[in-house]
């Protein structure tokens, strides 16, 4: 002990023992990072050999260096000029203390992505420059649900302050040969120059370079959650990739959703359909509820089929379920609410860097389901039991076609208890119960969309009487959210049957994406399961095993409701029978892209591919691939384009 006092005496003395000693100290938070994640969430990581964990930590190694070098590289090499005022005191502290803060952020943004890991099981992406509108939630779930970590940061924070000033109090003295120092310095600066930019390739290193083998896992474990959070918030959009020559992709996404009555014949609009529906002299109620983190293995209906035990929290769903259509093989387009939202409401993805609905996306020309509904005589309504303008849903929603706009800020509350200010929105009740006021009091044909809060973290419920789980863990205060969200649906569905307008209604009920307690996320189709439950006149009861995405609600509805419409987007109505095994679902995880398929899936990150089921032979992973990379290559083609929808459609 009294031998490594010495040593670090020693060096702490040196200046560039010194400068050693502060770069050491601003890589080891990132290797003990990606420690906790390995032990954290180990079933993430429990597919890979000792040899691809220690390949991953050795590869994280650049991501640690690029980082180091390019925040705290300069400011060290300052450290270092060997002129009399550079080794005044000040000088040197200014320097030094720059590191502590920087060292802080860094550590920050180390353990948020770590939390954030926790929820979509991979690292922040482009996803994270949409986040500002919900500052205000997000602050508040921060110092409600994690407030001891933020009271542990801050003592640590002053902790590690204390112990920063004795790393910086001795000033080393003005070298004897300045020149040779100034000789060094240059040397020193190429030398940071090729670390920072992750070795002596020609492109500095990027995400991708994360991601050296066919197994995502490992990409995951070596890839630096600071690293990728910066990248996701200075680089600029990357170029359309092109695959394959247009035409080619063209007709490969046409092939995919071409169904029964699929006319593809626009090459301006590649994507347009005409109407081809019956019209009909009484078109029924729709009611879309796209319920906040309803997993599909949450809900006894699904678990059921997938043989497991059930958890008793979703009696009112899975009483409905057997009334109606369940889809047991149906997936989310991505992993937050905003992507569920622009699949569900135009069937349009939200690929990676690409702009997001309330970001840009809504300037396209899109075949948006409140538009569609409006010229088919309908009243169309939207709430959300979130706050106003989270997500910017506000704005979104009359973009839609949405008439009628209600956030949590509109809703009175039903409860003794009133909700916490910023704790993501009001009480699911009182989104239901006020959206059936307004239903019984619409002009009839009408549309609603509702857009739940009460499953979203801090995990909420307003008494004891939905307290079924008693222990601590998050899960099991998910599961209690869960049980309340699923009463007050049963209260909803139950007020629709009293006042009448429930039997010439359908209710389309599925979720914006899947939960965070997802098992065996090695299984890439479980990171995106969720239900759908489609009831109403003319659709017929019973469980529905064929491969669906939340891009097909659109054109389903077109179809169930007699709506004489054109469409333009990804889906493939669910009520179309032909060709069930070429059916597919595009979902996206920040900047990887999946195809799930009833042979199998596929993964790739726009640069390769990187992981595919197990047993898909080698031609069929390719023609997977070559599906999915054509579908991205004609879609982002039209998004960029505006050549969705042709303008007076």
């Amino acid at each position: 002990m009294r031998a490594m006092k010495l040593i670090f005496s020693t060096l702490r003395a040196h200046p560039y023992g010194r400068v050693f000693i502060l770069f050491l100290l601003f890589l080891l938070p990132a290797t003990l990072v990606r420690l906790a994640l390995y032990l954290g969430y180990h079933d993430d990581f429990s597919g890979l050999t000792a040899t691809q964990v220690l390949a991953s930590f050795l590869v994280g190694l650049r991501f640690d260096f690029s980082m180091a070098v390019l925040v705290i590289g300069i400011p060290l090499l300052l450290m270092l000029l060997p002129f009399r005022w550079s080794h005044h005191v000040f000088w040197q502290r200014l320097w030094g203390w720059y590191v502590y803060v920087a060292l802080l952020a860094f550590v920050f943004m180390l353990v948020v992505d770590a939390v954030y890991f926790g929820y979509v099981h991979r690292h922040v992406g482009s996803e994270i420059n949409t986040l500002a509108a919900d500052m205000d939630s997000m602050v508040s779930i921060a110092f409600s649900q994690y407030l001891g970590s933020l009271l542990l940061f801050v003592g640590g924070t002053l902790f590690g302050a204390w112990l920063w000033r004795g790393i910086l109090a001795p000033i080393p003295a003005r070298p004897a040969r300045p020149w040779l120092r100034l000789a060094i310095l240059p040397v020193a600066f190429v030398f940071m120059l090729v670390v920072g930019r992750g070795g002596f390739s020609g492109k500095p290193i990027s995400v991708g370079e994360a991601f050296f083998s066919d197994s995502l896992a490992q990409g995951y474990l070596a890839l630096n959650g600071a690293f990728a959070m910066s990248r996701a918030l200075t680089e600029a959009p990357p170029p359309l990739k092109t695959f394959m020559p247009q035409e080619q992709a063209t007709a490969l996404t046409r092939q995919q959703l071409a169904g029964d009555h699929s006319i593809f014949s626009n090459k301006d609009y590649p994507l347009l359909q005409p109407a081809h529906a019956a019209a009909v002299k009484s078109k029924p109620n729709v009611v879309v509820l796209m319920l906040e983190s309803w997993g599909a293995l949450h809900i006894d209906a699904m678990r059921q089929q997938a043989g497991l035990p059930p958890l008793g929290v979703t009696p009112n769903f899975d009483a409905l379920a057997k009334q109606g259509r369940l889809y047991t093989k149906f997936y989310a387009n991505g992993q937050r609410s905003i992507q569920g939202a622009e699949a569900i409401l135009a069937s349009q993805p939200t690929f990676p860097s690409m702009p997001f609905l309330g970001e840009g996306l809504e300037q396209n020309r899109q075949s948006f389901m409140g538009e569609l509904a409006r010229t088919q005589g309908y009243e169309t309504l939207f709430l959300q039991s979130s706050d106003r303008g989270s997500l910017r849903f506000d704005a979104i929603a009359a973009r839609a076609g949405f008439s009628t706009y209600r956030g949590a800020q509109d809703l009175p509350n039903l409860h003794e208890r009133q909700k916490k200010a910023s704790t993501w929105g009001t009480w699911d009740h009182n989104t239901f119960q006020e959206a059936h006021r307004l239903f019984a009091a619409a002009h009839k044909p009408f549309l609603g969309f509702i857009f739940t809060s009460g499953t979203h973290v801090p995990w909420l419920i307003p008494d004891e009487r939905w307290h079924k789980y008693t222990g601590t863990s998050d899960r099991e205060a998910f599961l209690n959210s869960l049980l309340y969200a699923d009463w007050a649906l049963g209260q909803f569905i139950e007020a629709a049957k009293k006042t009448g307008y429930y039997d010439n209604t359908i209710f389309v009920i599925t979720a914006d994406h899947a939960d965070e307690f997802v098992e065996h996320v090695e299984y890439v189709p479980n990171l995106f399961h969720v239900p759908l439950l489609i009831v109403g006149p003319g659709i017929s009861s019973g469980i529905d095993d064929r491969v669906g995405s939340q891009f097909d609600i659109l054109p389903t509805l077109i179809d169930a409701g007699g709506w004489v419409t054109a469409y333009a987007g990804l889906g493939r109505s669910l009520l179309d029978d032909t060709r069930k095994e070429a059916r597919a679902a595009l979902s996206v995880r920040g900047d990887v892209l999946d195809w799930i398929t009833p042979r199998g899936w596929v993964s790739h990150d726009l640069t390769r591919r990187v992981g595919n089921s197990t047993g898909l032979k080698p031609n069929e992973a390719d023609s997977l691939e070559q599906n999915l990379l054509a579908t991205y290559q004609t879609t982002s083609q039209l998004q960029v384009g505006n050549r969705i929808l042709p303008p007076g459609n």
